[in-house]
Formats: C-alpha cells, structure tokens, sequence
C-alpha cells in the first residue's frame, strides 16, 4: 500500500500538490466528504491517479479510513485537547487498519509542522532501540506532564507509603485505575511532540481498563500454576518446617534444615521469575490496542497476543534494556524513577505503533 503523502515540502509521488494544499483541504472538510471526491475526486487532483476512479475510498478499508469511522474526527467533537488540528485530533478513533508500510512510506497523518514528530507507517516489526530513544525524547520534549507523572506513580507512592502507610497502600491500588488515562497520553504523546492536558480524557477508559484487569488476572493465574508444579520438584523439604517449632537452641540439623529450606525457596524463584520474564511480551500491547481502538475486548487480546508473538525476540532484548534502565535508576536514589517510568510507557507506546502499522512518529 502506498502513501499517500509524502509529507515535508514535496510534492506527493503521482501527483502536483505539495503536502500542504492536501492537508489544507482535508482540514477544512466536514465528515465523509474529506475522504471523498471533495479531496480525491477531480476537482483536486484531476483525472489522475488520485481520480476517485482509479483510488475509491474502499481502497484505505472500511474499518479505517473510511467515511464511515473516520468522519467523525473531523466535526467540532472530535477530541482534540488544544485545539490542534493536526494528529491529536485522530486520537481515540480507529487508526490501525492491518496494513504495514516498509519503513520508508509516511502515514497519511504526517505534517511535521503541526504534530512536531514525522510520521511514517509501522512495518509490523519491533524497534527496540529506536522505541526506548524515543521514550525519553518524548518525555524530557513534554516534561512538565511527563515528569509529574513520573513523580506521583514511583517516588510520590513511596514517600505517602512511608509516611502514612495505609494512605502509601490506597494511593498505591489506586494508581491502577489511572494507567488506562497513562496508555493514552501515551499514545496521544506518538501523535503530537507537545500538548497540554485538558482532562484526565481516556476515550477508551473501560475497555482499555478491562482488558488490563483480564491480562493481570491471566499472569496471575498461570504463575500460581508455575508455583504448584515446582513445588513438588524443589519444595520437598518444605513441609519439614514444622520440625523447625522446637523448643531451645536450633541444632546443627535444625540449620542444615533451614539452609535446605531457603536454597528450595530461591530455586522456585528463580525459575518463576525467568518464566514471567519469558511470558511477559504477551502482556504489552493488548491495553495499546484497546486505548487506541483498534479492536474492541477480545480483539484486543488477540491482536496483542499475535503482535507480541510476531516480535518475541525484540521485546526479549526490550524487557533486558527496561531493566537495565530501571536498576540505574534505583541507584540514582530512586530518583531515576522518576523518568524511566513515563519513558518506559511512551516506548511501549512507540513500539506499539510500529507493530500495529500505525503512524510511527521520529524526529527526524
């Protein structure tokens, strides 16, 4: 599938019109005439390839660029957060349609001048190192939204947690019904370089929400399973506890005893946490397509799931450099903290547009 803009000051590749004339037109368009013979009939780009003859509008799906999905975003409720009117306004409709560009090809949302990123159509394939370049670019180029982030879901916790405990807990269970508002600034954050917050706005809250609750109850599930099968394998001596409760001084044997019982423990551990780590992929991206639209609760979960299993081997070496920077951060006072965590979600959210085939954005 080809572009259809090419985005800068050039002009578009079958076509005389620079970037601007297409885009300008676009915007000024009320409803499904924006992708209609308004913009691609002959009154605009002629009898050309762009006639409505030679491109109809089935050709950008019915599930994606359609009048049917995508007029929406073009009337005055469209979310739009500071009256931009460039990509953020895309935010929160269907944008995935199951097309992949080649790395090379702009998505039809790119306009550099106005959402600040350059946008180019996500191959299907994982990143890793361009995702984690621009997670950080994306939160020191928004820091004032970013950085408070940051602060109240890691240090701020921390802090209320020690000071008052049970507030440190509530605050703490709290944040998990603010991660959904996080996935979407998240991708709000891949379609324009700065924006304001106007409203803790999630236009998917409950789906996205939902599906969070489902995935955690899944990796819930299968590590009590990962627990009772190494438990007869590694925990035989634990039931030998109980001769532990004796009165006076441990013998020798009571420590041997104990030593066998914590080596057990570690074993159990040890392999639960490389069997979380080894299944941890599947969990990334079904909330990323839920915030975004792009299918609704089980799709979602399979979409994600088959993403993840297309680039299992990338989000491996992701999961590696994630907690490389999350230890350099812990030895930063914990400070660190403070900008991994929102870097980390805008790189699952740059990761995310480029498994998906979204509009991938760079910054150059």
């Amino acid at each position: 599938m080809s572009s259809k803009y090419n985005g800068g000051n050039d002009v578009p590749r079958d076509g005389d019109l620079n970037r601007d004339n297409a885009w300008n037109t676009e915007r000024n368009t009320e409803g499904t005439d924006a992708y209609g013979a308004g913009s691609y009939g002959s009154a605009e780009y002629g009898s050309g390839d762009y006639s409505t003859a030679n491109h109809p509008a089935p050709e950008y799906g019915g599930n994606a660029y359609s009048g049917e999905n995508y007029g929406g975003y073009y009337s005055a409720d469209a979310f739009d957060v500071n009256g931009n009117h460039g990509a953020l306004r895309h935010h929160g409709t269907t944008i995935v349609d199951g097309t992949y560009g080649d790395g090379v090809e702009l998505h039809p949302f790119n306009d550099p001048a106005t959402n600040g990123w350059i946008h180019r159509r996500g191959t299907g394939k994982l990143d890793v190192m361009a995702a984690w370049a621009f997670g950080f670019k994306a939160t020191f180029a928004n820091w004032k939204i970013w950085l408070p982030i940051g602060f109240i879901t890691t240090v701020g916790v921390f802090l209320l947690a020690m000071v008052v405990p049970v507030v440190g807990d509530l605050a703490a269970f709290a944040l998990i019904f603010l991660y959904p508002v996080i996935y979407s600034f998240a991708l709000m954050s891949t379609l324009a370089k700065h924006w304001r917050i106007d409203g803790l706005r999630a236009p998917n809250y409950g789906l996205t929400l939902g599906v969070m609750i489902t995935v955690s109850v899944i990796v819930s599930l299968v590590t009590f399973a990962m627990f009772m099968l190494l438990f007869p394998i590694f925990g035989h001596n634990l039931a030998s506890m109980a001769s532990l409760a004796t009165v006076g001084e441990p013998t020798e044997e009571d420590w041997m005893l104990l030593s066998e019982i914590g080596w057990a423990f570690a074993k159990i551990l040890a392999v639960m946490l490389v069997g979380m780590f080894l299944i941890y992929p599947f969990t990334l991206f079904p909330p990323f397509y839920a915030a975004d639209s792009a299918a609704g609760f089980g799709g979602s979960l399979r979409a994600g799931i088959a993403a993840s299993a297309r680039n299992y081997p990338q989000l491996l070496l992701f999961g590696l450099v994630g907690f490389v920077v999350t230890i350099l951060g812990v030895l930063a006072l914990g400070l660190g903290l403070i900008i991994v965590m929102p870097a980390a979600y805008l790189a699952l959210a740059h990761a995310y547009r480029q498994v998906s085939g979204g509009p991938v954005p760079y910054s150059e």
